[in-house]
């Protein structure tokens, strides 16, 4: 990771390569989206956002270019690049002046929050527009052989009235990643353990403590899950967040080896998605307590 991420930064043209190469690579392996966004925050926290915004143009133009050999169609990978590339000029150049993660994850909450808004901004009936996607996608992908005809309908069902929430969540979640790969590639380069040590620092503010238990309990009022359900998703996903913080924080205080880290991921892909809502709760609970500072105090010395 660190040989490339100095490769990104020996020049401007082999940033616009790797962003480029991972952009079309992320047809196929999705989560290479995130690493394409993360040369263009990596860039911005380096350089600036004038740069980062070179960077995106001249990205841009590359993609439209293999969007032409590849698929005949000069639009397609360029909207790709410029959807994922667009926010990190805004949020990297966020990270850069304040260099406060806490500060850049709350802003990343509101963008998440106004994916959502306009899903019911501009959709009829947000409801009705996922369960037609759902529908036709899960009739091409489902074999009827292995889930009946009546469970996928029931799934399509049971998952469309989350899906606005869920996207705002999704799109949260995948740039506060690139966000992270891309601090961390610039600690390997130029402040070794720096961006750990945040990670583990990492606390929201209180005003979202506040904010997703009165999204939760207006959305009860409701037998649908509504639009304040929608934007809690969001706040749930920040708090998972700084529950994985809170599990690196702790390991760091315990004086702990990595491999209870290791277990930690390990447990918390096969418990998903119980383990989500858990970090959760452990994350929103930090808020309130501060478990991290407690443990200080008790151990001040950092003493085994």
């Amino acid at each position: 990771m660190k040989a490339l991420a100095a490769f990104i930064m020996k020049g401007r043209m082999q940033a616009v390569m790797v962003a480029s190469v991972f952009t079309v690579l992320a047809l196929l392996i999705t989560p290479l989206g995130i690493a394409s966004s993360a040369v263009v925050a990596l860039v911005v926290l380096r350089k600036g956002v004038q740069e980062g915004l070179l960077v995106v143009v001249l990205g841009v133009v590359a993609l439209s270019f293999l969007g032409t050999l590849l698929f005949g169609q000069p639009l397609s990978l360029a909207i790709v690049g410029a959807l994922l590339w667009l926010p990190m000029l805004v949020l990297g150049e966020v990270l850069r002046i304040t260099r406060s993660l806490r500060l850049v994850i709350e802003v990343a909450v509101v963008l998440g929050a106004v994916i959502i808004g306009l899903q019911y901004l501009l959709l009829d009936d947000v409801v009705l527009f996922w369960s037609g996607l759902l529908e036709e996608y899960s009739a091409q992908i489902m074999d009827a052989r292995v889930v009946s005809e009546a469970d996928r309908k029931t799934m399509v069902a049971d998952m469309a009235p989350w899906m606005a929430g869920g996207m705002g969540a999704a799109w949260f979640l995948q740039l506060s990643l690139s966000l992270f790969l891309a601090r961390s590639w610039q600690a390997a380069l130029y402040n070794p353990g720096g961006f750990a040590e945040e990670l583990r620092q990492l606390r929201l503010g209180r005003w979202l403590l506040v904010l997703v238990p009165l999204l939760l309990v207006a959305g009860s009022l409701s037998d649908t899950p509504g639009f304040s359900v929608q934007l809690a998703l969001v706040g749930m996903t920040a708090f998972f967040l700084q529950g994985v913080a809170l599990v690196h924080g702790l390991v760091q205080e315990f004086k702990g080896n990595q491999g209870w880290l290791i277990g930690f991921y390990v447990l918390l892909v096969i418990g998903m998605p119980a383990s989500f809502t858990a970090v959760s709760a452990a994350g929103y609970a930090d808020g309130w307590l501060n478990f991290r500072a407690r443990v200080r105090a008790r151990n001040p010395k950092g003493d085994e």
